[in-house]
């Protein structure tokens, strides 16, 4: 297939977009999936996702190459690719000489997508020119725009697979380059679009900060995105912020602590929920379900059963594309472990454990941090319906898995647990799995 852009027209970023276009089209025909694509390739979903998106950086020699094998595009995106890349060299060796020598792939670790990949494994996806001579140069295109949400989706990805006590530093960091750049928006189009990258990206670095177990941080980078989406009469964004901050308020909903105040975050998520119409499939279903486990809390069991409904309707929709950053784990299997989760707070332990057992068994439930989260739950509701044994052997495991990984969040949850077993407390599988959990604190 023939780039329909004359030769003396062409562009880089004609060609980078061209390249984009040939990535899906021969995807398609070879009837992969982008999830397909990406087992074939052995990089991650995100990363195939990337090499779609038109006005986006240009996709790194290796990627492209492992694409056009999976696909059987005999060189031709390899070529394409190397098109590209030669147009762009020249055009600024034209423009900046000092760029020029910069532009290659195997640059630096000054340019932020190899810092990241440096700190986050071995997978190059992305070039990009220097964050810093952006920010000299105060120019925000279309095509540094799509670089920096590329990092931000990448950085939101990780959060299941990399420690939050490693991942916090990149993910500040790119943090605060989305700032800068935001700060260097001139023209309205940039600012917004800036804008709502500064609010994705302090959400997800709120994701990491809870992790981590320090709430007031978490907090704070919510209420941030919140007040600057609002500043900009940014919806989407808006309702994507409060729904995080909602889970953050209400922790009590989530079997995290008593500290938490459920109405405040009842009254954030309806807040979420008028502007739903602005929000992705994914986003709507998270209003649904922690809007479920907060009237579980409650007690409100026919209040809790509709919002499962909602939630259940909107997972339906969501779509691979939808898969992404803040929602990378979301889908219908998310939802059955809220229904477990809400079956336990009902104080139905047996229901509960059919919900979470059929969404561990599940092969769409790939998220780390969800299935160990579940667990937990599964734990209790074992020892709940009288099998203390099973429940204590699934916690203990559960808790040694999430302090190796360092979610001090899943240890909260899984301490909340523990104390729940408290009736039993001098029980043999009790007193045993606290010797374990006090042997991996260290005491």
């Amino acid at each position: 297939m023939t780039d329909p852009t004359t030769e003396s027209e062409r562009t880089p970023g004609d060609i980078a977009n061209h390249l984009a276009r040939e990535i899906k089209r021969r995807r398609l025909d070879a009837g992969l999936s982008q999830r397909g694509l990406a087992t074939a390739t052995g990089y991650t979903r995100q990363y195939v996702s990337m090499t779609e998106w038109e006005d986006a950086n240009l996709p790194s020699q290796e990627l492209i190459a492992a694409i056009d094998t999976a696909v059987g595009a005999n060189g031709d995106l390899v070529a394409i690719r190397a098109e590209a890349k030669s147009l762009r060299h020249q055009s600024r060796r034209r423009s900046d000489p000092v760029a020029a020598e910069s532009d290659s792939d195997s640059a630096g670790s000054a340019r932020l997508p190899v810092l990241v990949s440096t700190e986050l494994g071995s997978d190059r996806a992305f070039d990009s020119g220097s964050a810093t001579s952006l920010m000299r140069s105060r120019a925000v295109s279309e095509r540094s725009l799509g670089s920096f949400a590329a990092v931000t989706d990448l950085l939101a990805g990780q959060r299941q697979s990399i420690a939050p006590d490693a991942l916090i530093g990149p993910i500040e960091a790119h943090r605060d380059a989305v700032a800068a750049l935001f700060r260097a928006a001139t023209d309205d189009r940039s600012k917004q679009r800036a804008g709502a990258l500064l609010g994705e990206t302090s959400v997800v670095a709120s994701r990491v900060w809870s992790a981590i177990g320090d709430r007031s941080m978490a907090l704070t980078h919510c209420a941030f995105a919140r007040k600057l989406a609002d500043q900009l009469q940014d919806k989407t964004m808006g309702g994507i912020a409060r729904i995080f901050e909602s889970n953050l308020r209400s922790d009590a909903a989530t079997l995290i602590s008593s500290d938490g105040d459920v109405v405040i975050g009842l009254r954030i998520l309806k807040e979420a929920a008028n502007v739903s119409d602005f929000l992705p499939p994914a986003a709507r279903a998270r209003i649904g379900a922690e809007q479920a486990q907060a009237y579980a809390v409650l007690e409100l069991r026919e209040e809790c059963e509709e919002a499962l409904v909602r939630a259940q309707r909107a997972a339906e929709d969501i779509e691979d594309n939808d898969r992404a950053g803040l929602f990378s784990d979301w889908n219908t299997t998310r939802i059955q472990v809220y229904v477990g989760t809400c079956q336990l707070l009902l104080g139905q332990p047996k229901r509960a454990i059919a919900a979470l057992t059929e969404a561990l068994t599940t092969p769409e439930g790939d998220s780390p941090n969800v299935d160990l989260a579940a667990r937990v739950d599964l734990a209790s509701a074992y020892a709940l319906s009288g099998e203390l044994e099973e429940g204590c052997r699934i916690l203990g495991d559960t808790y040694n898995a999430l302090a190796t990984m360092g979610n001090h969040r899943g240890l909260e949850r899984a301490q909340r647990a523990i104390e729940r077993m408290a009736p039993w407390h001098d029980e043999r599988p009790v007193l045993a799995m606290r010797e374990r959990v006090d042997s991996i604190n260290g005491y």
